[in-house]
Protein backbone atom coordinates (compact mmCIF):
# COMPACT_ATOMS: atom_id res chain seq x y z
CA UNK A 1 0.00 0.00 0.00
CA UNK A 2 0.92 3.81 -0.08
CA UNK A 3 1.66 3.98 3.42
CA UNK A 4 4.35 1.29 3.04
CA UNK A 5 6.28 2.84 0.24
CA UNK A 6 7.37 5.65 1.78
CA UNK A 7 8.99 4.20 3.88
CA UNK A 8 10.76 1.91 1.33
CA UNK A 9 11.48 5.25 -0.88
CA UNK A 10 13.24 6.79 2.55
CA UNK A 11 14.97 3.69 3.48
CA UNK A 12 16.18 3.15 -0.15
CA UNK A 13 16.77 6.40 -1.71
CA UNK A 14 18.77 8.43 0.18
CA UNK A 15 19.50 11.28 -2.31
CA UNK A 16 15.75 11.40 -2.41
CA UNK A 17 15.06 14.79 -1.14
CA UNK A 18 10.87 14.86 -0.56
CA UNK A 19 7.47 14.41 -1.04
CA UNK A 20 4.86 15.99 -2.79
CA UNK A 21 1.67 15.23 -1.64
CA UNK A 22 -1.24 14.83 -3.84
CA UNK A 23 -4.13 15.56 -1.39
CA UNK A 24 -4.00 14.06 2.44
CA UNK A 25 -5.06 10.80 3.75
CA UNK A 26 -7.04 9.80 6.49
CA UNK A 27 -5.32 6.37 7.07
CA UNK A 28 -1.66 8.47 7.03
CA UNK A 29 -2.57 11.10 9.30
CA UNK A 30 -3.80 8.27 11.69
CA UNK A 31 -1.04 6.92 11.48
CA UNK A 32 1.28 9.81 11.94
CA UNK A 33 3.47 9.40 8.45
CA UNK A 34 4.43 12.93 8.24
CA UNK A 35 5.70 12.56 11.74
CA UNK A 36 7.71 9.45 10.68
CA UNK A 37 9.18 11.13 7.60
CA UNK A 38 10.39 14.12 10.26
CA UNK A 39 12.06 11.64 12.86
CA UNK A 40 13.58 9.37 9.61
CA UNK A 41 14.44 11.73 7.17
CA UNK A 42 14.49 15.55 8.91
CA UNK A 43 16.01 16.48 5.18
CA UNK A 44 13.20 15.76 3.60
CA UNK A 45 11.13 18.87 2.20
CA UNK A 46 7.05 17.68 2.26
CA UNK A 47 4.35 19.41 0.32
CA UNK A 48 0.90 19.43 0.14
CA UNK A 49 -1.56 19.67 -3.11
CA UNK A 50 -4.17 21.87 -2.50
CA UNK A 51 -4.64 21.67 1.18
CA UNK A 52 -2.94 24.05 3.48
CA UNK A 53 -1.28 21.59 6.20
CA UNK A 54 0.67 22.75 9.34
CA UNK A 55 3.39 19.93 9.63
CA UNK A 56 4.25 20.78 5.81
CA UNK A 57 6.84 22.87 4.52
CA UNK A 58 4.93 24.32 1.74
CA UNK A 59 1.63 24.05 -0.34
CA UNK A 60 0.51 23.97 -3.59
CA UNK A 61 -2.20 25.68 -5.29
CA UNK A 62 -2.48 23.41 -8.63
CA UNK A 63 -3.94 24.59 -12.20
CA UNK A 64 -6.26 27.37 -11.92
CA UNK A 65 -7.83 28.53 -14.68
CA UNK A 66 -10.74 30.65 -15.34
CA UNK A 67 -9.09 34.01 -13.87
CA UNK A 68 -9.12 37.38 -15.93
CA UNK A 69 -6.62 37.85 -17.64
CA UNK A 70 -6.04 34.21 -18.24
CA UNK A 71 -2.51 34.26 -16.58
CA UNK A 72 -3.40 35.56 -13.61
CA UNK A 73 -3.36 32.44 -11.19
CA UNK A 74 -3.01 34.68 -7.94
CA UNK A 75 -6.09 35.46 -8.17
CA UNK A 76 -7.15 32.06 -7.09
CA UNK A 77 -5.21 31.55 -4.26
CA UNK A 78 -6.12 30.93 -0.91
CA UNK A 79 -2.38 30.91 0.90
CA UNK A 80 -1.33 33.86 2.79
CA UNK A 81 2.77 35.11 2.44
CA UNK A 82 4.76 34.53 4.32
CA UNK A 83 3.62 30.99 3.87
CA UNK A 84 6.37 28.79 0.94
CA UNK A 85 3.78 28.78 -1.63
CA UNK A 86 4.33 26.84 -5.00
CA UNK A 87 1.92 27.32 -7.94
CA UNK A 88 2.10 23.78 -10.38
CA UNK A 89 1.04 23.99 -13.63
CA UNK A 90 0.73 22.04 -16.64
CA UNK A 91 2.82 23.90 -19.71
CA UNK A 92 1.13 22.37 -22.59
CA UNK A 93 -1.98 23.33 -23.36
CA UNK A 94 -3.79 20.00 -23.41
CA UNK A 95 -3.54 16.66 -22.26
CA UNK A 96 -2.42 15.04 -19.44
CA UNK A 97 -0.13 15.48 -16.49
CA UNK A 98 2.35 13.12 -18.08
CA UNK A 99 3.64 12.15 -21.96
CA UNK A 100 0.77 10.72 -23.21
CA UNK A 101 2.55 10.18 -26.44
CA UNK A 102 0.96 13.58 -28.22
CA UNK A 103 3.52 16.35 -29.12
CA UNK A 104 1.18 19.05 -27.17
CA UNK A 105 1.29 22.44 -27.92
CA UNK A 106 2.40 25.23 -25.63
CA UNK A 107 1.28 28.57 -25.62
CA UNK A 108 4.41 30.86 -25.12
CA UNK A 109 2.87 34.00 -23.92
CA UNK A 110 0.66 32.47 -21.33
CA UNK A 111 3.50 29.99 -19.86
CA UNK A 112 5.59 33.27 -18.96
CA UNK A 113 2.74 35.56 -17.92
CA UNK A 114 2.14 32.67 -15.41
CA UNK A 115 5.81 32.41 -14.58
CA UNK A 116 5.63 36.10 -14.24
CA UNK A 117 2.58 36.68 -12.19
CA UNK A 118 3.74 33.60 -9.57
CA UNK A 119 7.33 35.83 -9.04
CA UNK A 120 4.97 39.14 -8.49
CA UNK A 121 3.10 37.19 -6.13
CA UNK A 122 5.87 35.21 -3.51
CA UNK A 123 4.77 32.14 -5.02
CA UNK A 124 7.18 29.37 -6.49
CA UNK A 125 6.06 28.09 -10.03
CA UNK A 126 6.77 24.53 -10.37
CA UNK A 127 5.65 23.92 -13.86
CA UNK A 128 5.09 20.17 -15.61
CA UNK A 129 6.46 19.41 -18.26
CA UNK A 130 6.43 16.16 -19.55
CA UNK A 131 9.38 13.53 -20.29
CA UNK A 132 9.38 10.96 -23.45
CA UNK A 133 10.37 7.75 -21.98
CA UNK A 134 14.12 8.40 -22.94
CA UNK A 135 14.26 11.09 -20.86
CA UNK A 136 13.98 13.96 -23.79
CA UNK A 137 10.84 15.89 -23.44
CA UNK A 138 8.46 16.54 -26.78
CA UNK A 139 9.91 18.78 -29.41
CA UNK A 140 7.38 21.93 -28.90
CA UNK A 141 8.11 21.81 -24.53
CA UNK A 142 11.92 21.42 -25.84
CA UNK A 143 11.39 24.66 -27.58
CA UNK A 144 9.32 26.45 -25.25
CA UNK A 145 12.35 25.42 -22.30
CA UNK A 146 15.02 26.81 -24.38
CA UNK A 147 13.30 30.13 -25.31
CA UNK A 148 12.25 30.52 -22.19
CA UNK A 149 16.19 30.62 -20.96
CA UNK A 150 17.09 32.83 -23.03
CA UNK A 151 14.17 35.63 -23.04
CA UNK A 152 15.06 34.96 -18.99
CA UNK A 153 18.57 36.22 -19.08
CA UNK A 154 18.15 40.04 -19.45
CA UNK A 155 15.49 40.23 -17.25
CA UNK A 156 17.11 37.61 -14.25
CA UNK A 157 17.24 40.41 -11.68
CA UNK A 158 13.89 41.36 -11.32
CA UNK A 159 12.89 38.10 -11.68
CA UNK A 160 15.12 36.33 -8.75
CA UNK A 161 16.06 37.61 -5.69
CA UNK A 162 12.86 39.19 -5.45
CA UNK A 163 9.75 39.04 -3.28
CA UNK A 164 5.84 39.99 -4.77
CA UNK A 165 5.70 44.09 -4.38
CA UNK A 166 2.47 45.48 -2.72
CA UNK A 167 2.31 43.11 0.03
CA UNK A 168 4.23 42.03 2.86
CA UNK A 169 7.05 43.31 1.27
CA UNK A 170 6.10 46.94 0.70
CA UNK A 171 6.60 48.14 -3.21
CA UNK A 172 4.17 49.63 -5.93
CA UNK A 173 0.94 48.14 -6.37
CA UNK A 174 0.28 45.55 -8.56
CA UNK A 175 -2.97 44.55 -10.78
CA UNK A 176 -4.94 46.13 -12.85
CA UNK A 177 -3.96 49.76 -13.93
CA UNK A 178 -4.74 52.15 -16.68
CA UNK A 179 -6.49 51.42 -20.33
CA UNK A 180 -6.55 47.53 -19.97
CA UNK A 181 -2.81 47.50 -18.89
CA UNK A 182 -1.95 44.56 -16.33
CA UNK A 183 0.85 43.51 -14.43
CA UNK A 184 2.74 42.91 -11.40
CA UNK A 185 5.89 44.05 -9.42
CA UNK A 186 8.90 43.05 -7.40
CA UNK A 187 11.03 44.53 -4.50
CA UNK A 188 14.72 43.38 -3.74
CA UNK A 189 14.51 41.01 -0.87
CA UNK A 190 17.46 42.77 0.26
CA UNK A 191 17.70 45.64 -1.32
CA UNK A 192 14.16 47.47 -1.05
CA UNK A 193 14.60 50.56 -2.97
CA UNK A 194 15.18 47.64 -6.00
CA UNK A 195 11.77 47.43 -7.48
CA UNK A 196 10.52 46.31 -10.60
CA UNK A 197 7.39 46.84 -13.04
CA UNK A 198 6.12 44.19 -14.93
CA UNK A 199 3.62 44.92 -17.70
CA UNK A 200 2.42 41.97 -19.13
CA UNK A 201 -0.40 43.18 -20.89
CA UNK A 202 0.15 47.08 -22.23
CA UNK A 203 -2.47 49.75 -22.26
CA UNK A 204 -4.01 50.35 -25.22
CA UNK A 205 -6.18 53.33 -26.63
CA UNK A 206 -4.95 56.97 -27.55
CA UNK A 207 -2.93 57.01 -24.68
CA UNK A 208 -0.95 53.47 -24.80
CA UNK A 209 2.58 55.00 -24.01
CA UNK A 210 1.40 55.96 -20.04
CA UNK A 211 1.07 53.82 -17.34
CA UNK A 212 -0.29 54.41 -14.47
CA UNK A 213 0.79 52.90 -11.07
CA UNK A 214 -0.33 53.18 -7.78
CA UNK A 215 2.73 54.17 -5.81
CA UNK A 216 1.86 52.21 -2.33
CA UNK A 217 4.04 55.34 -0.62
CA UNK A 218 6.90 54.55 -2.31
CA UNK A 219 8.73 57.66 -3.56
CA UNK A 220 10.42 56.83 -6.84
CA UNK A 221 14.03 58.39 -7.90
CA UNK A 222 14.54 56.96 -11.44
CA UNK A 223 12.79 54.80 -13.86
CA UNK A 224 14.27 53.03 -16.93
CA UNK A 225 13.29 50.20 -18.86
CA UNK A 226 15.45 47.09 -17.55
CA UNK A 227 16.41 45.53 -21.39
CA UNK A 228 17.68 48.67 -22.86
CA UNK A 229 18.73 50.72 -20.08
CA UNK A 230 16.63 53.54 -21.38
CA UNK A 231 15.92 56.04 -18.74
CA UNK A 232 11.76 56.60 -18.60
CA UNK A 233 10.35 59.85 -17.88
CA UNK A 234 7.29 60.39 -15.05
CA UNK A 235 5.72 62.22 -12.87
CA UNK A 236 4.41 60.97 -9.22
CA UNK A 237 1.88 62.75 -7.26
CA UNK A 238 -1.48 62.07 -5.76
CA UNK A 239 -0.89 58.27 -4.94
CA UNK A 240 0.47 57.39 -8.34
CA UNK A 241 3.65 57.15 -10.81
CA UNK A 242 2.99 58.33 -14.03
CA UNK A 243 5.35 56.51 -16.77
CA UNK A 244 5.29 58.74 -19.92
CA UNK A 245 6.63 58.49 -23.47
CA UNK A 246 6.54 54.62 -23.95
CA UNK A 247 7.30 53.61 -27.09
CA UNK A 248 8.67 49.95 -26.73
CA UNK A 249 6.73 47.24 -25.54
CA UNK A 250 7.80 43.65 -24.88
CA UNK A 251 5.25 41.02 -26.31
CA UNK A 252 5.25 39.18 -23.11
CA UNK A 253 6.82 41.25 -20.09
CA UNK A 254 7.93 44.83 -20.26
CA UNK A 255 10.03 45.32 -17.37
CA UNK A 256 11.00 49.04 -15.65
CA UNK A 257 13.37 49.17 -13.44
CA UNK A 258 12.42 51.33 -10.58
CA UNK A 259 15.09 53.13 -8.24
CA UNK A 260 13.55 54.64 -4.92
CA UNK A 261 13.94 55.88 -1.34
CA UNK A 262 14.14 52.73 1.40
CA UNK A 263 10.98 53.05 3.00
CA UNK A 264 7.52 53.79 2.72
CA UNK A 265 6.58 57.76 2.73
CA UNK A 266 3.50 59.70 3.91
CA UNK A 267 2.09 57.35 6.59
CA UNK A 268 1.32 58.13 10.25
CA UNK A 269 3.76 55.53 12.18
CA UNK A 270 1.40 52.38 13.36
CA UNK A 271 2.67 53.10 17.06
CA UNK A 272 0.54 56.19 16.88
CA UNK A 273 -2.43 54.93 15.48
CA UNK A 274 -5.13 53.00 17.86
CA UNK A 275 -7.70 50.62 16.25
CA UNK A 276 -10.76 49.47 17.84
CA UNK A 277 -13.39 47.25 16.69
CA UNK A 278 -17.39 46.60 17.16
CA UNK A 279 -16.14 42.79 16.62
CA UNK A 280 -13.07 40.80 17.15
CA UNK A 281 -12.41 37.19 16.98
CA UNK A 282 -10.64 35.70 19.87
CA UNK A 283 -6.75 36.14 19.34
CA UNK A 284 -7.12 38.39 16.16
CA UNK A 285 -8.04 41.91 17.58
CA UNK A 286 -8.11 45.07 16.35
CA UNK A 287 -4.97 46.21 17.78
CA UNK A 288 -3.47 43.68 15.05
CA UNK A 289 -4.20 46.48 12.33
CA UNK A 290 -1.49 48.99 13.30
CA UNK A 291 0.62 46.94 14.66
CA UNK A 292 2.98 47.09 12.21
CA UNK A 293 3.08 43.19 11.29
CA UNK A 294 1.36 42.31 8.10
CA UNK A 295 1.53 38.65 9.64
CA UNK A 296 -1.03 39.21 12.12
CA UNK A 297 -4.49 40.37 11.01
CA UNK A 298 -7.78 41.42 12.73
CA UNK A 299 -10.83 38.69 12.47
CA UNK A 300 -14.55 39.89 12.78
CA UNK A 301 -15.68 37.04 13.94
CA UNK A 302 -18.22 36.44 11.12
CA UNK A 303 -19.77 39.12 11.72
CA UNK A 304 -20.95 42.12 8.74
CA UNK A 305 -21.56 44.82 9.05
CA UNK A 306 -18.96 45.66 10.82
CA UNK A 307 -16.87 48.93 11.52
CA UNK A 308 -13.70 49.68 12.53
CA UNK A 309 -12.24 53.06 14.45
CA UNK A 310 -8.56 54.52 14.29
CA UNK A 311 -7.57 56.87 16.69
CA UNK A 312 -5.03 59.35 15.66
CA UNK A 313 -4.12 60.66 19.02
CA UNK A 314 -5.37 64.29 17.47
CA UNK A 315 -6.96 66.00 14.94
CA UNK A 316 -4.66 65.78 11.84
CA UNK A 317 -4.74 65.25 8.07
CA UNK A 318 -6.14 61.84 6.64
CA UNK A 319 -5.57 61.92 2.70
CA UNK A 320 -6.13 58.02 2.21
CA UNK A 321 -7.17 54.96 3.98
CA UNK A 322 -4.30 51.86 2.90
CA UNK A 323 -6.41 48.81 3.43
CA UNK A 324 -4.12 45.24 3.28
CA UNK A 325 -6.57 42.39 3.80
CA UNK A 326 -5.60 38.76 4.08
CA UNK A 327 -4.78 37.55 1.11
CA UNK A 328 -6.40 33.91 1.95
CA UNK A 329 -9.41 33.76 -0.32
CA UNK A 330 -9.79 33.42 -4.30
CA UNK A 331 -10.55 36.98 -5.79
CA UNK A 332 -13.40 35.62 -7.22
CA UNK A 333 -16.32 33.23 -6.73
CA UNK A 334 -14.97 29.60 -8.33
CA UNK A 335 -15.22 26.11 -8.03
CA UNK A 336 -11.81 24.48 -7.14
CA UNK A 337 -11.49 20.72 -7.75
CA UNK A 338 -14.75 20.01 -5.81
CA UNK A 339 -14.86 23.09 -3.36
CA UNK A 340 -16.74 26.47 -3.75
CA UNK A 341 -14.72 29.07 -3.32
CA UNK A 342 -15.40 33.10 -3.14
CA UNK A 343 -13.59 36.59 -2.19
CA UNK A 344 -13.68 37.55 1.29
CA UNK A 345 -12.79 40.71 0.57
CA UNK A 346 -14.57 43.55 1.64
CA UNK A 347 -17.46 45.36 -0.99
CA UNK A 348 -19.85 47.88 0.32
CA UNK A 349 -18.22 50.71 2.52
CA UNK A 350 -18.70 53.70 3.99
CA UNK A 351 -15.87 56.10 5.57
CA UNK A 352 -16.91 57.99 8.78
CA UNK A 353 -14.45 60.92 10.44
CA UNK A 354 -14.68 62.71 13.93
CA UNK A 355 -12.60 65.15 15.83
CA UNK A 356 -14.26 64.23 19.17
CA UNK A 357 -15.13 60.59 18.58
CA UNK A 358 -18.95 61.04 19.70
CA UNK A 359 -20.43 63.50 16.52
CA UNK A 360 -19.79 61.85 13.34
CA UNK A 361 -22.54 63.07 10.36
CA UNK A 362 -22.79 61.54 7.33
CA UNK A 363 -20.29 59.39 5.56
CA UNK A 364 -17.34 61.33 3.86
CA UNK A 365 -16.96 58.60 1.37
CA UNK A 366 -18.93 55.31 0.51
CA UNK A 367 -18.48 53.20 -2.42
CA UNK A 368 -17.57 49.56 -4.03
CA UNK A 369 -13.55 48.20 -3.16
CA UNK A 370 -12.90 45.90 -6.08
CA UNK A 371 -12.26 42.04 -5.15
CA UNK A 372 -8.80 42.31 -6.15
CA UNK A 373 -5.45 41.15 -4.30
CA UNK A 374 -2.94 44.04 -2.86
CA UNK A 375 -3.15 47.10 -0.95
CA UNK A 376 -6.78 49.20 -1.70
CA UNK A 377 -6.86 52.62 -1.22
CA UNK A 378 -9.87 54.68 0.07
CA UNK A 379 -8.69 58.57 -0.69
CA UNK A 380 -10.45 60.80 1.61
CA UNK A 381 -8.63 64.24 1.60
CA UNK A 382 -10.31 65.08 4.87
CA UNK A 383 -8.71 66.31 8.76
CA UNK A 384 -10.09 63.80 11.83
CA UNK A 385 -9.01 62.28 15.17
CA UNK A 386 -11.37 59.53 14.48
CA UNK A 387 -11.47 57.65 11.11
CA UNK A 388 -14.81 54.99 10.91
CA UNK A 389 -14.64 52.67 8.22
CA UNK A 390 -17.86 50.70 8.03
CA UNK A 391 -17.38 47.60 6.17
CA UNK A 392 -21.21 46.42 4.97
CA UNK A 393 -20.89 43.76 2.64
CA UNK A 394 -18.27 41.28 1.63
CA UNK A 395 -17.96 39.66 -1.80
CA UNK A 396 -18.56 36.19 -0.55
CA UNK A 397 -22.03 34.72 -1.80
CA UNK A 398 -24.12 33.34 1.19
CA UNK A 399 -23.56 30.04 -0.25
CA UNK A 400 -20.16 30.14 0.08
CA UNK A 401 -20.36 29.24 3.58
CA UNK A 402 -16.40 29.08 4.63
CA UNK A 403 -15.97 32.23 3.33
CA UNK A 404 -19.22 34.08 3.98
CA UNK A 405 -18.91 37.48 6.44
CA UNK A 406 -14.88 35.83 6.97
CA UNK A 407 -13.30 39.23 6.34
CA UNK A 408 -9.80 39.47 7.49
CA UNK A 409 -7.58 42.67 7.41
CA UNK A 410 -4.13 42.40 8.40
CA UNK A 411 -3.23 46.02 8.58
CA UNK A 412 -5.08 49.56 8.23
CA UNK A 413 -2.51 52.04 7.52
CA UNK A 414 -3.52 55.91 7.74
CA UNK A 415 -1.57 58.49 5.10
CA UNK A 416 -0.81 62.13 5.74
CA UNK A 417 1.09 63.06 2.72
CA UNK A 418 1.03 61.57 -0.74
CA UNK A 419 5.02 61.06 -2.23
CA UNK A 420 5.76 63.99 -4.89
CA UNK A 421 8.99 63.30 -7.54
CA UNK A 422 9.45 63.77 -11.32
CA UNK A 423 12.13 62.83 -13.47
CA UNK A 424 13.56 63.17 -17.30
CA UNK A 425 13.40 60.36 -19.82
Amino acid sequence: MAYDNFFEVMHNYPDLKGFWIDNDNEYWEQHHLYEQIREQRPDMLLSNNNEDTPIMDTVSNEQKTGMTPDYDMPAAYWTSMPRLTESCYKVPSSGAWWYDGQDRPVDTALNIRRYVANAGTSYKSLMDLQAQVDGTFPPQQQAFTDYLSKYLDPIRESLHGVAGGGYLYGGLRPGAWNDGAYGYTTVGKEDPTRQYIHVTTRPTGTDSGTLRVRDNGTKVKRISDLRTGERIAFDQHDGTVTLKGITTWDPYDTVFKVETERHRQGLYPSDTVRATATSSKEGHPAANLTDGDLTRYWDSNAQVPVSVTLDLGGVKKARFLAVNQTEWSPAYNRESFGRKEDSARIKDYKVFVSDDGEHWGDPVKTGVMESARSTRYIDLGTTARYIRLEVDSTWSAATVVPFYHQLRIDEIAVGHTYPVSHGRG
